[in-house]
């Protein structure tokens, strides 16, 4: 199943018998079937029918609107699941705050371990700071099981991440540098694919969640804020590193990318016509599959599988167990 992203601005998209049409003027720009479609995205001035809009909704296809920047505004989405049980289930585990603090200590000390094994699994060649930045953050991280409150692990957490991209920004080759993060708005092109990659992402598992009718809005380390899907937030953490940052290595280390597909806007960069599309195409190949070969699993089938996980967890009052990443995993021809 795959996402369309449409970001051609003044686009209009309409029904066409069973098919999807989009076209700008008089001209037409594509034209699908909704077969194998998991659902659409519209990034900026992009506008559909009411037609096309139930069209889609009928067929269990949800339309997702970002800003031209990429920020994420809202989705509509077809009903989903109406399994109260589960969200009863999701409370109970939520206010039991022994069980809410060791599920929240399993997400960020999985997340660190994502972390080590991106740095511990690139080919590095004269620099071995990495090695000081792997020790720090497993000092920093053995305060895990100490910690008393999500405050203290989100704490641990920042500090650890400040680290591991201090290592990380020494991985690129190309031309474009990296120097931590920066966001809202992002400074340079790493950073501005990287927050893309978090976006897109973050929908991805806002979706899957709900869909399987989680409360999204409540969160076991991210708690709750109102207007916020924490535990999309909550679930993001264990694929930060598997899914963007190694994508992100990948577009700039193997020259799909370079600062040519940015342009700059106000204090921020961003991806121009050109450089989304290559984006988009590769992040596809990355949740379907594609990008390591027929055999091998697409994220966006790992990440519906944690999600049944996590939700037969909660029922049944197991421990939910994160995705890891391996060392070995980490494309060595990155």
């Amino acid at each position: 199943m795959a996402v369309i992203y449409i970001k051609e601005q003044g686009t209009m998209i309409r029904k066409k018998g069973e098919r999807v049409v989009v076209s700008k003027g008089t001209r037409e720009l594509m034209e699908f079937p909704i077969l194998n479609i998991d659902g659409i995205a519209l990034i900026g001035n992009v506008q559909m029918t009411t037609q096309v809009l139930q069209f889609l909704l009928r067929q269990g296809v949800d339309i997702t609107y970002y800003s031209y920047g990429g920020r994420y505004l809202g989705q509509t989405a077809s009903e989903s699941s109406k399994n109260i049980f589960l969200r009863l289930s999701q409370y109970e585990q939520y206010n039991d705050e022994t069980n809410r603090l060791n599920f929240a200590k399993r997400i960020v000390e999985n997340k660190i371990q994502n972390q080590l094994a991106v740095i511990a699994g690139h080919r590095w060649k004269n620099d071995a700071s990495w090695k000081k930045d792997i020790e720090q953050m497993r000092k920093i991280a053995a305060k895990i099981k100490e910690a008393g409150t999500t405050s203290e692990l989100l704490g641990i957490e920042g500090i650890c991440s400040n680290i591991y991209f201090h290592s990380y920004g020494k991985m690129f080759l190309g031309d474009c540098e990296f120097h931590g993060r920066s966001r809202r708005p992002p400074k340079d092109p790493i950073n501005a694919i990287i927050s893309l990659g978090y976006t897109f992402l973050t929908k991805e598992i806002a979706s899957t969640l709900e869909t399987e009718s989680f409360e999204p809005y409540l969160g076991f380390l991210h708690g709750i804020r109102y207007g916020r899907k924490s535990l999309a937030l909550d679930i993001i953490e264990e694929f930060r590193q598997p899914v963007v940052d190694k994508m992100t290595l990948k577009l700039f280390n193997k020259r799909m990318l370079s600062k040519y597909d940015f342009d700059i806007e106000g204090a921020g960069v961003l991806l121009n016509t050109e450089g989304f599309q290559k984006f988009c195409n590769e992040y596809e190949k990355w949740m379907d599959g594609r990008e390591g070969g027929s055999e091998k699993k697409g994220f966006r089938e790992i990440i519906r599988k944690q999600t049944a996980h996590l939700k037969h967890c909660l029922q049944n009052g197991l421990v939910y167990i994160p995705y890891r990443m391996e060392s070995s995993d980490v494309c060595s021809k990155l």
